[in-house]
């Protein structure tokens, strides 16, 4: 199977500056420890890439309460990463015993807008009696900060979710917000869009969690581009993470395996204010553990 190209290069190494603004934020204002978990990396064009037959989506990052952790356990989440070699040198029973004291696990994700200007950012969900008066015909997402989940990652997630017993929440990062959401909250309301007889236009506008097919195009590749299915959950139904700022904004230019020259927007820099209420949400998710 061939490399993913340059774009997935790109995006990878801007959703490197989410994981490492939210490990340094996050850590500083909840005294945690929080590791990079899920492999991910780059392959370049014309060489191999191998996917496995595993039924679970590893989440990016786990969190740990520091005092859940033994001494040698914090001298080898020193380096904040939990590798395939630290992996195979802990064993599987090992490497099970020091999940279970996960705190919560997240999936990181990004996208290069600027949050707080786009025209939709402050849409309100609709109530059931507002609906009722007058229904809508279409069911389209506000054009917003939104988290976005694939339907092809929901059930791998899930799968890791319940056989870890660590509870996953989603974050979607922008230039100036980031928010987040529960991995059970998206998979709930897919079962019920889902389910005989439910009116999907009702459901999406009085849940602010949309679906709909989004096209994914490479921009390295003609022709590479995909349709997927995807869960929409608009900032009214999700939690705040915190506000960003001293971003710097900047674009990274590259060749393609076609010798097309493409650029993407990379952030670096910046801090984020992580919102008390975000604390709870992911007090909240571990409770409910």
């Amino acid at each position: 199977m061939r490399g993913r190209g340059i774009d997935f290069k790109h995006k990878f190494n801007t959703s490197r500056w989410a994981e490492d603004l939210l490990i340094r934020s996050l850590d500083h204002a909840l005294g945690v420890k929080t590791v990079r978990y899920g492999i991910s990396t780059y392959v370049p064009e014309g060489e191999e890439l191998v996917y496995g037959n595993s039924k679970y989506k590893e989440p990016d990052l786990l969190v740990f309460k520091t005092e859940a952790l033994s001494g040698s356990e914090k001298k080898l989440l020193g380096d904040g990463l939990l590798d395939w070699k630290e992996r195979t040198a802990l064993g599987k029973a090992g490497l099970s015993d020091l999940l279970r004291r996960a705190f919560v696990a997240l999936e990181i994700e990004f996208s290069p807008y600027q949050a707080k200007e786009m025209k939709d950012r402050h849409w309100k969900i609709r109530t059931a009696e507002r609906w009722d008066a007058r229904p809508l015909k279409h069911a389209k997402p506000p054009t917003a900060p939104n988290i976005w989940v694939k339907e092809e990652d929901i059930e791998k997630l899930t799968a890791w979710e319940n056989d870890y017993d660590i509870p996953i929440a989603v974050a979607h990062f922008f230039d100036q917000e980031a928010f987040a959401v529960a991995l059970g909250k998206v998979s709930a309301f897919r079962q019920q869009y889902m389910a005989e007889g439910t009116d999907q236009k009702k459901l999406q506008v009085t849940s602010g969690i949309f679906a709909k097919i989004q096209d994914y195009d490479r921009v390295d590749m003609q022709g590479a581009g995909e349709q997927k299915p995807v869960y929409v959950i608009t900032p009214a139904a999700a939690e705040k993470i915190g506000d960003i700022t001293d971003v710097t904004v900047s674009s990274q230019v590259d060749l393609s395996g076609t010798k097309k020259y493409v650029s993407h927007v990379i952030f670096t820099g910046g801090k984020i204010e992580i919102s008390p209420r975000f604390i709870e949400f992911l007090s909240g998710l571990n409770k409910q553990k």
